[in-house]
């Protein structure tokens, strides 16, 4: 089962205790569901308009994602967890994309470093990095790999 979201809408002002979005979860190709969480501690409300249940969902997410473990905590994957880390994965991806608008990002020894350009060309700010670091991963010009390697490095927290 591929789950993924499109048309993501998020509101950073409106998110007090939980994400505020808006979204749509597609299911193997097919609309599966529309998404939304107001911002205020709440729980994900979704709307079914595809052929999935999310009780079916749960269920297959269940028996194929490890559970999640917080601290003493563990609770099964669901939908939400789901949706959650596909949510975190779309916003950190925006941010991502703004900053290598105006800033130099590297992966160096498994950390994402920035270095604003401050109008300076890119090549010069990379030929200095690697002048220092030639191990130094340029994310800016690089694949859609190397970027999916650093936003994984983001949302580690490294």
């Amino acid at each position: 089962m591929h789950i993924e979201l499109r048309n993501v809408h998020y509101s950073a002002a409106l998110s007090q205790e939980t994400a505020a979005y808006t979204a749509e979860i597609w299911i193997d190709g097919e609309l599966a569901f529309h998404a939304r969480n107001e911002g205020m501690g709440g729980a994900d409300f979704y709307h079914r308009v595809g052929r999935w249940t999310e009780a079916a969902v749960d269920a297959w997410l269940k028996a194929n994602r490890p559970p999640r473990a917080l601290d003493d905590f563990t609770c099964d994957h669901d939908l939400e967890l789901e949706v959650s880390d596909l949510l975190a994965r779309a916003v950190e991806g925006r941010r991502l994309k703004r900053l290598l608008r105006t800033n130099l990002i590297t992966i160096e020894n498994g950390q994402i470093l920035q270095y604003p350009l401050r109008k300076r060309p890119l090549a010069l700010i990379a030929r200095a990095v690697r002048a220092t670091n030639p191990e130094a991963v340029i994310v800016n010009d690089a694949g859609e790999d190397v970027f999916t390697r650093a936003l994984d490095l983001l949302l580690s927290g490294r």
